[in-house]
């Protein structure tokens, strides 16, 4: 899960953040040492890949499966193979280590298919693109997964380079890194006509990228938001953690597992959450034993003083619309409608009668139905009368259960 968050956070967060950096120091942005030239390589990679449409990141994500499960445990195994042995002479994959196998990819597979969906969206949200709408729904992933097959993937090439690499992160050789960043300046130097070559086309790229995105961002960064379960980040998390398990047939974990070690989360036993909600409890109770007024409380919490306070609610703001009529927000009035028939003029009739009042403005959810300023212009009489005549069940957008 670790491994998967980290990735998450590199891939749709740190990259994406790295690159609107870039952009916008675009005309100034001069690399002096060896993390700021990795951070324009990736910056012209992440550009050169731009997808144009959806397509494009169904087929990334193929291709980030076919990387994470396959290829980079083949290149594991070409670098420790079964028989590798220690320099001691011991046998390299003895516990705790195990040796990962490769899984190939499965449309039917609900985690393959689960790792496709989230990838593919939280690509296109990186980069504006519109997403199907049935991307959540079992069926819709299974769509994408079967679109997925179509794309083919780039066959495994031993790496040498990788592999001196992995053996570094093996070995732990801290020799290593010291070179790499005391080198940072000579690595500047060396490049040359390279890094002029890489600075011009990431301003050409950039240029290309701002063109076709309009007024929008060239990209926008996904930051992890544990809370909301529609944005794909558990989703990604969760699926790659448990193809990664395959890998190392370990036991896969659950979805809120995931989640709650993913975000950090520690149960609210003693903590600020909890108290709040048991003080909400008890005004509950009060609630449903029709207490007095002097009986509730509003309450003032601070654990890390320690400090609780409380104190009486104030009166609700009343408001005076007629000289025999006062209201506030909680004040609910109901027309009991026994004919189906009835429109608005029968609704403004009985206010006026009952209450003494001429409604202006009718909203229905938010939406606006009758509005006085409107039908009461010039020329919108017969639009008046028709509005006024018309039935409710017609006139507002009622849902089936409704009408």
């Amino acid at each position: 899960v670790e491994w998967a968050r980290d990735k998450f956070g590199k891939v749709f967060t740190q990259r994406p953040k790295s690159l609107l950096k870039l952009a916008d120091e675009v005309d100034s942005f001069k690399p002096t040492n060896s993390q700021e030239i990795k951070a324009l390589r990736e910056a012209v990679i992440l550009l050169r890949k731009r997808p144009q449409n959806f397509d494009d990141c169904i087929r990334y994500a193929r291709t980030k499966f076919q990387k994470y499960f396959v290829n980079d445990i083949r290149q594991l195994l070409y670098t420790y193979p079964l028989d590798a042995k220690t320099k001691e002479g011991n046998p390299f994959w003895s516990l705790p280590k195990r040796p990962p196998t490769e899984i190939k990819f499965d449309p039917e597979n609900p985690l393959h298919a689960a790792f496709i969906t989230a990838a593919a969206n939280l690509r296109a949200k990186i980069f504006n693109i519109p997403a199907p709408k049935d991307a959540r729904t079992d069926k819709g992933r299974l769509a994408l997964a079967q679109e997925a097959t179509k794309y083919q993937v780039v066959e495994f090439i031993p790496s040498q380079e990788k592999a001196k690499q992995l053996s570094s992160e093996v070995d732990k050789e801290k020799s290593q890194q010291q070179t790499q960043q005391e080198g940072g300046e000579d690595e500047v130097n060396s490049l040359g006509d390279d890094l002029v070559k890489l600075l011009s086309e990431f301003k050409k790229l950039v240029a290309e990228a701002k063109k076709s995105a309009s007024d929008k961002p060239i990209c926008a960064a996904e930051e992890f938001e544990k809370d909301d379960d529609t944005n794909f980040h558990i989703d990604f998390i969760h699926a790659m953690a448990n193809c990664r398990s395959s890998n190392y047939k370990l036991d896969p974990m659950e979805w809120m597992t995931v989640k709650i070690k993913a975000g950090r989360i520690v149960p609210a036993l003693a903590t600020t959450t909890a108290c709040v909600a048991g003080l909400q409890t008890i005004e509950l109770v009060k609630l449903v034993k029709n207490c007095k007024v002097e009986d509730v409380k509003n309450a003032f919490l601070n654990l890390a003083v320690p400090l609780l306070s409380q104190s009486e609610p104030g009166p609700d703001i009343k408001t005076k619309l007629t000289p025999d009529l006062t209201v506030s927000i909680w004040d609910r009035w109901e027309l009991k409608i026994e004919n189906k028939a009835i429109n608005l003029r029968h609704i403004f009739e009985e206010l006026l009668e009952k209450y003494k009042l001429h409604p202006k403005d009718v909203f229905y959810k938010g939406s606006p139905i009758f509005m006085h300023a409107i039908m009461y212009s010039h020329g919108k009489e017969q639009t008046r009368q028709e509005t006024l005549q018309k039935n409710l069940t017609d006139l507002l957008p009622l849902e089936g259960g409704e009408k």
